[in-house]
C-alpha cells in the first residue's frame, strides 16, 4: 500500500500531452533550485514547501544532483557546482552597457536629462555610456572619462555599501590630501544622509554649475555593479524637483538591477 505522502496527483504529475508532463517537472526542478538558492534544504522540506510527493521531490534533486546542479551537505541539498560555474561565467559575460542603454534612454526621454552610466575602477569611476538628453545644456563628461570616485555623484553612488574609513580615504584622494577634518566630517555626514537614502544628490565642485542624481545597480549578488545618473544645471535640476527626479533614476536603477539578476535584499 503506498505510504499516503508519496501518491501523486495525478492532474499534476501526468498530464495528457508529453510536452506537457514535460514542462511541468522541468519547472518543479526550476522551484527547488529556487528554494536552494536561499540555502542547504532536505528534499522533504522541498516537498512540503513546493506541495509535491517526496518521491518526486527526492526523484527531481537526485536528477539534480547527477548533473551537479545541486550538491548533499550536512544540512541538506546546496547549489552545485554547475550552478556556481555558469553564475560565474553570466556575470562575466554581462554587458552592462547594452543592458542599461534602453532603460537609460527611457530616463532621458521623461526627464529631458542627460543619462549616464558608469563603473568603479579601484579608487576612480569610469563613465561608461551617455544619452544626452534633449536639453540645450550638455555636460561635458564623456564616456570614457575617469575621474576620482568620491568627486562625482555617480562615484559617490558606487560607494555606498563602503564603510566611512574608505570614505575618508577616497575623500582625501580626491583632494589631494589637502582636507581640514571640519570638511571631511562634513563629507561623511553627506554620505551617510546618500546611503539612507539610497540616491546622491550631488553639486559639482568644478565650478561648472552641474548637478546630478546618482543611484546604485545591484547584481545578483546584490552588490554594487554600476551606477547611473541624471545630470543638468542646478537651475534645472531644482530641489524642488529633486524627490520626483530621484524617485524617476531609483526605479531605473531599480528595473536595471532586475536586469542583471538582482532579485531584492534576503
Amino acid at each position: 500500500m503506498q505510504d499516503s505522502d508519496d501518491r501523486v496527483d495525478p492532474a499534476q504529475e501526468s498530464g495528457n500531452e508529453p510536452g506537457v508532463k514535460g514542462t511541468q517537472t522541468l519547472m518543479r526542478a526550476l522551484d527547488i533550485m529556487d528554494e536552494v538558492i536561499d540555502g542547504p534544504i532536505r528534499a522533504a522540506d522541498l516537498a512540503r514547501k513546493l506541495g509535491m510527493s517526496k518521491t518526486t521531490a527526492h526523484r527531481l534533486v537526485q536528477a539534480l544532483k547527477s548533473r551537479n546542479y545541486l550538491t548533499v551537505t550536512r544540512d541538506g541539498f546546496a547549489l552545485g557546482p554547475k550552478l556556481l560555474q555558469l553564475g560565474v561565467l553570466a556575470t562575466e559575460q554581462i554587458d552592462f552597457v547594452r543592458i542599461a542603454r534602453p532603460f537609460m534612454e527611457l530616463l532621458s526621454e521623461r526627464t529631458g536629462f542627460c543619462v549616464f552610466v558608469g563603473k568603479r575602477e579601484g579608487d576612480f569611476s569610469r563613465h561608461l555610456d551617455r544619452v544626452t538628453g534633449t536639453q540645450r545644456l550638455r555636460v561635458a563628461t564623456a564616456p570614457g572619462d575617469r575621474r576620482p570616485i568620491a568627486e562625482t555623484g555617480l562615484g559617490k553612488a558606487l560607494l555606498l555599501d563602503e564603510d566611512e574609513a574608505t570614505w575618508e580615504r577616497l575623500y582625501l584622494l580626491a583632494k589631494d590630501g589637502q582636507a581640514s577634518r571640519e570638511q571631511i566630517d562634513a563629507f561623511l555626514t553627506e554620505m551617510r544622509a546618500h546611503k539612507a537614502r539610497g540616491e546622491v544628490l550631488h553639486d559639482s565642485e568644478l565650478g561648472d554649475g552641474v548637478r546630478s542624481i546618482a543611484t546604485p545597480v545591484r547584481d545578483a549578488k546584490g552588490q554594487i555593479c554600476v551606477a547611473i545618473s541624471i545630470a543638468s544645471a542646478a537651475h534645472y535640476l531644482t530641489d524642488e524637483l529633486r524627490p520626483t527626479l530621484a524617485e524617476q533614476v531609483m526605479r531605473v536603477a531599480q528595473q536595471i538591477s532586475a536586469a542583471v539578476g538582482y532579485s531584492g535584499p534576503r
